[in-house]
């Protein structure tokens, strides 16, 4: 079984990136997912150099930067479309080959947001196979990508191997009606993972092993599938603790993958 550990920034978003590499690495995870919705590091606010100073940085502190990712929830759709390139290439420049995105929300303001999206993404798609970086994109409850079979259509219509699935995995425990079918349905298209516990019909991210799903029987299904990416923690609503948090969730992860 993958034991890879990785922690997101954004949990830490009330200290500076280099300060939530340092004490994510200090709590003994293996990676750092930098999240570019961290304050200071939205795609404007820092260029190669300072992607590469924080690649430094976490070499220094003993972690990978495993992942990237950039969700333009709260952008405008021209940001949005800006700030994704952007992201692709800061993430080679922090030594990542592997950026999560997710699709944007539909809603009035844009009744042709799926055309919009589609075209961004072959954009998007374009400039990553030509910096060698790999999308992972995210389904989520109530956006364009939903679920498993909005990912495999959309996978299916771009056909680039450059488009694949970061799975998170209380999203499909949302979206799917068996989760570790859902993972064996998607295969070696995974090529990261988001964790955290989830309860029963509800959005909110919990520390893993609090709430319904079965985490023990998703990672039973990644390693059914020969999963070997990382599996990194997603927590954003835990600044009032955040090492708290990051230290009980790498406790039980710890727990899940060893044994």
């Amino acid at each position: 079984m993958c034991d890879r550990i990785g922690f997101r920034t954004i949990g830490y978003r009330r200290f500076s990136a280099d300060a939530a590499i340092h004490r994510i690495a200090e709590i003994g995870y293996d990676g750092v997912e930098i999240c570019l919705e961290h304050p200071g590091l939205e795609p404007e606010e820092i260029d190669v150099l300072r992607a590469t100073a924080l690649a430094t940085v976490a070499a220094g502190a003993g972690v990978e930067i495993a992942t990237v990712s950039y969700h333009g929830d709260r952008d405008p759709l021209p940001v949005r479309w800006r700030r994704a390139l952007q992201a692709i290439e800061l993430t080679g420049a922090m030594g990542s080959d592997t950026l999560i995105i997710n699709a944007p929300r539909p809603g009035p303001d844009a009744p042709d947001l799926a055309d919009q999206f589609l075209t961004q993404l072959e954009r998007q798609i374009e400039l990553a196979e030509r910096l060698g970086v790999t999308l992972a994109l995210e389904p989520e409850p109530g956006l364009l990508v939903h679920g498993n079979d909005d990912m495999l259509a959309l996978i299916e219509r771009m056909d680039s191997e450059h488009l694949r699935v970061n799975l998170d995995v209380g999203h499909a425990f949302l979206t799917e009606p068996d989760v570790p079918a859902a993972i064996r349905r998607l295969g070696d298209l995974i090529v990261a993972a988001h964790i955290e516990g989830m309860p029963a019909g509800e959005h909110r991210h919990l520390v893993p092993g609090e709430g319904d799903l079965d985490l023990p029987a998703v990672l039973a299904a990644l390693d059914e599938i020969g999963f070997d990416g990382w599996l990194t923690v997603d927590l954003f609503d835990i600044a009032d603790a955040p090492d708290e948090a990051a230290e009980a969730s790498l406790s039980r992860m710890r727990e899940l993958t060893r044994g």
